[in-house]
């Protein structure tokens, strides 16, 4: 709710300025660079370790569409907040050790009201618990009680009011499918942990092959070799890997993306920071074949985390925008409905992302473009389709690939809900029947409508290079191949 405030207010003094909107967001941003800039010159000293995990927390490309996506603006809230209430739990533990720190507690409740990544700040409160804090387990156990108490409360709170994921293939909710989460647990946090690390967007995961996985690991067993002196001898570098690699766990939840290591990357800039203080003063390895190693990681690492990813930052920045132009925007606007009869059902064969297709006619209205009663998307265009008519009302779509793909485009149907031959979804005007399945994906559908294909109750569109074109169906019997970059069906 309090993220949701901050777009009421941009609604409210300027509705029509999404330029002021993204200074607003930018506003947030820098407020948490600045406090995750001070928490690390209070765990880290005044050793140039600081200053490197500022650099190295500065220049994040994990940062971009958080900060340059407006819908994203809960993530740097949040995190905002799990700064401040870790630099306030510092404070709090180094200090008297008063039985009660209010401000903590109060920061960890706002956190959480403005999004779910703040139950990151549960990580680093258990690992300073655990590594960094000194005294007896039983007082740093107790410490961590407060938080518990209110993230049960939001916990409670979140199911009451019905709020959580079911069915979907994208948004995993551990407490609905423990068991799937568990399952999908070690892929997804092997494509985090090569996006924390190594700068490899987790969003490119499906491009890549499975093998991507097993090449994280093993460069992550030789970072863990290389940073073993310091993860001996220093608290600090294992309270910042140990809450780093925590706060992967629960992001694990959903599809992996950079989006979702804006928490991970504090944890991430103070280990690194540390790891590259300790190579320069030749703390890591005095000398020997160690050393030649560590100094090749360590030059690896400076060029990835100082230089690729500041590279990748604007680009991340201005990722939604381009993928929307190029998936949504562009074809929403250019669908010719200007004259379409109210009683005319638009059809579009292959959007380019079906999920993206529920926010066509939002895109339209927001234009004043004129809105259709009602649209149908029948298949994604990710891949080549074959549209096969069969008679007059009924037509076939088919592709080898799938007609969606299961990882980019589950959000509304995940592996726990998977189609067989024979189900069908009814509609008021069509039947879509599963043909052909694979791996619970169907690979053919047929599609009985309730009137001639060739009447005038359906306009039939395909996307043609990003943009919505009409298209003519092939006579009975008869086929085509349907490709988002190409006109094989555009009328004249």
């Amino acid at each position: 709710p309090l993220t949701e405030l901050t777009h009421g207010l941009d609604y409210s003094l300027w509705p029509q300025h999404p330029m002021l909107m993204h200074v607003h967001s930018m506003l947030y941003f820098g407020l948490m660079l600045v406090f995750g800039f001070r928490l690390f010159r209070k765990i880290q000293g005044d050793s140039a370790a600081w200053v490197w995990a500022m650099f190295l927390f500065a220049l994040s490309y994990t940062h971009g569409v958080p900060a340059g996506w407006l819908a994203n603006r809960n993530a740097v809230l949040a995190v905002l907040f799990v700064i401040l209430t870790l630099s306030s739990h510092h404070r709090w533990r180094e200090g008297n050790r008063s039985p009660l720190d209010f401000r903590s507690s109060i920061f960890f409740a706002l956190g959480l009201l403005c999004g779910e990544m703040a139950v990151t700040a549960g990580a680093y409160l258990f690992a300073y618990a655990m590594v960094l804090e000194r005294g007896p387990f039983r007082d740093r156990l107790f410490s961590l009680l407060p938080y518990g108490v209110i993230g049960a409360a939001w916990l409670g709170m979140r199911s009451l009011l019905g709020y959580g994921a079911s069915g979907s293939g994208h948004y995993i909710d551990v407490l609905q499918t423990p068991g799937l989460f568990i399952q999908t647990l070690v892929g997804r946090g092997l494509d985090l942990l090569g996006g924390l690390f190594w700068v490899v967007p987790p969003e490119l995961g499906s491009g890549l092959p499975e093998i991507r996985r097993l090449a994280y690991l093993g460069l992550f067993v030789g970072l863990m070799w290389v940073a073993w002196p310091l993860l001996k001898t220093d608290r600090r570098a294992r309270f910042w890997l140990l809450g780093a690699l925590l706060c992967l766990v629960p992001v694990a939840s959903t599809i992996p993306h950079s989006r979702l290591l804006i928490a991970a990357s504090v944890g991430a800039a103070g280990f690194l920071g540390l790891l590259l203080q300790a190579w320069r003063t030749a703390g890591l390895a005095p000398s020997g074949a160690r050393k030649a190693a560590t100094t090749v990681l360590a030059a690896i690492l400076v060029v990835l985390h100082l230089g690729l990813s500041a590279l990748l930052l604007p680009l991340e920045m201005v990722s939604m925008r381009m993928v929307g132009d190029n998936y949504l925007n562009s074809g929403a606007q250019s669908w010719d409905l200007s004259d379409i009869p109210r009683e005319t059902t638009p059809i579009l064969i292959n959007p380019p992302l079906s999920s993206a297709g529920g926010y066509i006619n939002g895109v339209r209205a927001y234009q004043g473009l004129p809105v259709a009663a009602k649209t149908w998307l029948l298949a994604s265009g990710l891949q080549p389709l074959t549209l096969t008519v069969l008679n007059d009302h009924t037509l076939d779509l088919y592709s080898p690939e799938g007609l969606y793909d299961p990882v980019q485009e589950g959000v509304l149907r995940g592996p726990q809900a998977p189609f067989a031959v024979g189900d069908s979804v009814q509609l008021a005007g069509m039947i879509v029947t599963v043909m052909e399945v694979r791996n619970g994906v169907p690979l053919r559908a047929r599609f009985q409508f309730a009137h001639p294909l060739s009447s005038d109750h359906y306009r039939f569109s395909h996307w043609n290079s990003g943009q919505v074109a009409p298209c003519v169906l092939p006579g009975k019997q008869q086929s085509i191949e349907l490709r988002v970059d190409s006109a094989h069906c555009a009328g004249p």
